[in-house]
């Protein structure tokens, strides 16, 4: 009888231990898989900062910003960018709900404590589209364009973008 009160004392012993193991266990779980969704939340966030969006009024003058976004994509291989176009009104309104980072422009920006804006000088430049034909502009010479981009902007890619476009202008 006192080998089947051992027994009995050994085996419940165990299964307190596999209890204890398995809640263990359980709780390590939810701990991980909460850490796992942060950094989820951390790398989706930081491959949301990795998007770039330029939209410019003028063809020829996106091909200067195309040389400088091909700067920047050889230090930091993971960035994303987009060149839009259209006239200058929509891309100020694209510029204000968030679907482009910087706008290049002709003419001034209103005074709007929103955006902030700089003056460059630009020389349009011809380029081959992926269908071989050369596009090149009438008017060579150095143009006066405006870079506009939200004042409240603190991604670096953007004020990267800007100082080293506005860097390449006279």
């Amino acid at each position: 009888m006192n080998a089947f009160v051992e027994g009995l004392v050994l085996i419940g012993g165990f299964l307190a231990v596999a209890a204890y193991g398995y809640y263990a266990i359980s709780k390590l779980e939810d701990v991980l898989n909460h850490n796992s969704a942060y950094l989820e939340a951390e790398y989706d966030q930081k491959e949301q900062q990795d998007d770039l969006n330029i939209a410019a009024a003028n063809l020829c003058t996106m091909q200067v910003g195309a040389q400088v976004l091909k700067d920047m994509k050889n230090q930091h291989p993971n960035l994303h960018c987009t060149f839009s176009m259209g006239e200058e009104p929509e891309l100020l309104h694209a510029l204000r709900t968030g679907n482009v980072d910087v706008v290049i422009m002709h003419s001034k920006a209103e005074n709007d404590k929103a955006v902030r804006q700089q003056k460059v000088m630009l020389q349009a430049q011809s380029f081959t589209n992926e269908d071989g034909v050369t596009i090149t502009p009438i008017d060579t010479t150095l143009q006066s364009q405006f870079v506009v981009w939200k004042n409240q902007d603190h991604c670096p890619f953007t004020t990267e973008f800007v100082q080293k476009l506005c860097g390449r202008g006279a």
